[in-house]
């Protein structure tokens, strides 16, 4: 008499167990420490050095202003790490290797996805402490904290979400990176997120202030710096945004991850 033992695939355990792969993957190359941690610090230091006084002549508390900008911009740095990862196991065979072992479907991509989410938080936590050091604080106590730390990551999954599936589509890491670079640059260029909207031309802010990094900024702003007009209205605003971006990456993402081959 023989017996047969059958694994059942575990979305939550499959997806603990690949993040870990992956997280473990990404402490062993340098460029994504680099990209986690030292990037949006040089960042920060270059952006405050080069705006403070101007900003300050417009009475502007420029750290204030800065930490959600470069905390949106880590947020762009680990997603498109993430295509990257992405475009490798679609190119390199990884994705055909657990199709063929009981692993749940939709684990891979969201494994990238958590890992990404790590990666992310420590660069939150990296960026908070430099700016308490500029003069950053959280104005408006632990709850709202909190909701800062929330709307940041969903963001972040919102970004990493539409960048697996770039990566998934593309399967090439050079390409991908190249694509991601060309969403990301307009995107934080024409927003408010390193200087007001009233600093663009006329005909160009109403653009700047609708899209959705702005609409994020505005939300991070009005989470920890107190006396900010239609706080409430702009936080909803911007986990809407988010809300809706995840909706938009998760079905791209998961199209994309069904189309390898």
């Amino acid at each position: 008499m023989s017996t047969s033992t059958s694994v059942h695939p575990s979305t939550v355990g499959d997806t603990l167990w690949l993040a870990g792969r992956h997280l473990r993957l990404m402490s062993r190359r340098p460029a994504s420490i680099v990209g986690a941690l030292v990037l949006p610090l040089i960042f920060t230091l270059l952006f405050y050095a080069v705006f403070r006084i101007p900003m300050e002549r417009l009475g502007i508390d420029y750290a204030q202003y800065l930490l959600p900008a470069v905390v949106i911009q880590a947020m762009f740095f680990s997603a498109m790490s993430a295509s990257v990862w992405a475009a490798e196991d679609a190119a390199g065979g990884m994705v055909n290797r657990l199709r063929s072992m009981p692993v749940a479907r939709s684990a891979p991509v969201l494994s990238l996805l958590v890992g990404e989410l790590v990666r992310s938080l420590i660069s939150i936590v990296v960026l908070l402490l430099a700016g308490y050091g500029l003069g950053f604080r959280f104005e408006n106590g632990v709850l709202t904290a909190a909701l800062f730390f929330l709307l940041a990551l969903s963001f972040g999954a919102a970004t990493s979400l539409l960048y697996l599936a770039i990566g998934y589509a593309i399967a090439k890491a050079d390409t991908a990176q190249s694509v991601g670079g060309l969403l990301y640059y307009p995107l934080l260029l024409l927003s408010n997120c390193f200087v007001p909207t009233s600093a663009y031309p006329d005909w160009l802010e109403p653009v700047v202030e609708q899209q959705p990094v702005t609409r994020v900024a505005d939300g991070l702003r009005a989470l920890s710096t107190a006396g900010t007009a239609g706080a409430t209205s702009t936080v909803l605003i911007a986990f809407a945004w988010c809300a809706a971006l995840v909706m938009v990456g998760g079905y791209a993402g998961s199209r994309a991850f069904g189309r390898i081959r």
